[in-house]
């Protein structure tokens, strides 16, 4: 049986890197956000014979423990569970199993902030390694940066893990014929010339394609007239990075949890009290406060 890739983002290297998957190979994927995302929709979206794709988002689980476990479970056994099953006996009974499955774990880089459940600690990386083991279950996990280059909070300690990932994948930029076959795709009553305009803008960027073409999902317009493409292109363009500039808030919450997490790395809140008296902890405090106001 084929599997049909032509709704891939990137059908090649999704046809390769399933095959390392199928084959019981773990992978890293590396990649922004947005193309993350969308990554992993093309996954689910592959008719996989007697295989079976388990997606959880660890910005949503990090904090906890339970709720990793519950998404997991009620994916393979499409029904709900009021009790926290066991990681062991989950991976277990997958492994048992006479179908394939596939655990994405995507946006793992949310393992390094300092609100992860302590119930993510080393033996639960080592229970992920354990799948090389097993050959009914692979596992994929989706950051932005290598993992084995990521310091992961473990039990309120920001460290490297145990995490044995046998191959690590970039994601590969867009190319030219992937952009167009992705417009011609989402906007079939568009022209090669509206194409063009567009590719000139958000050409290897695929969080701006994706605004873009929402954006022209939304409006009502045929754009025949070409000038006024062009012009609202610039438009929503301007829009687009408007909205991607941090706002102080974010800046602010950024500095707070990067400061918090060099103090939990290099446990120096007595040597900063001695060496630099306390002014350091107090900006720290008065900083959060400004942060928790302007979110009130």
């Amino acid at each position: 049986m084929s599997i049909n890739y032509d709704h891939c983002l990137h059908p090649d290297f999704t046809e390769n890197l399933l095959t390392y998957l199928q084959d019981g190979t773990s992978v890293n994927v590396v990649s922004e956000i947005a193309e993350a995302d969308r990554f992993v929709i093309d996954i689910q979206g592959c008719d996989l014979p007697n295989s079976h794709v388990l997606v959880v988002n660890m910005r949503t689980c990090r904090g906890d423990y339970h709720q990793f476990l519950l998404d997991l479970w009620q994916q393979f056994h499409q029904k709900p569970l009021n009790e926290s099953p066991d990681l062991f006996d989950l991976l277990s009974d997958l492994e048992q199993s006479e179908q394939q499955f596939i655990i994405v774990l995507n946006h793992l880089d949310a393992m390094n902030e300092i609100d992860v459940d302590a119930k993510f600690n080393q033996g639960f990386y080592e229970r992920l390694n354990s799948l090389k083991n097993y050959r009914h279950v692979a596992l994929l996990i989706m950051t932005k940066d290598r993992y084995d280059k990521m310091l992961f909070n473990i039990e309120g300690e920001f460290k490297t893990s145990k995490l044995d990932i046998q191959q690590v994948e970039d994601l590969p930029p867009l190319t030219m014929d992937e952009t167009r076959n992705e417009l011609a795709h989402r906007h079939p009553k568009l022209s090669e010339v509206h194409f063009s305009h567009i590719m000139q803008l958000a050409a290897n960027d695929y969080a701006l394609l994706d605004y873009l073409s929402h954006q022209l999902k939304k409006s009502s317009q045929s754009w025949k007239d070409m000038s006024s493409f062009i012009l609202q292109l610039k438009n929503w363009h301007k829009q687009y990075k408007q909205q991607a500039k941090p706002q102080i808030g974010n800046r602010i919450k950024k500095f707070v949890d990067a400061v918090n997490k060099i103090i939990a790395i290099l446990k120096i809140n007595k040597l900063l009290n001695i060496v630099f008296s306390d002014w350091p902890i107090v900006l720290i405090e008065k900083l959060s406060e400004l942060f928790k106001k302007r979110k009130d």
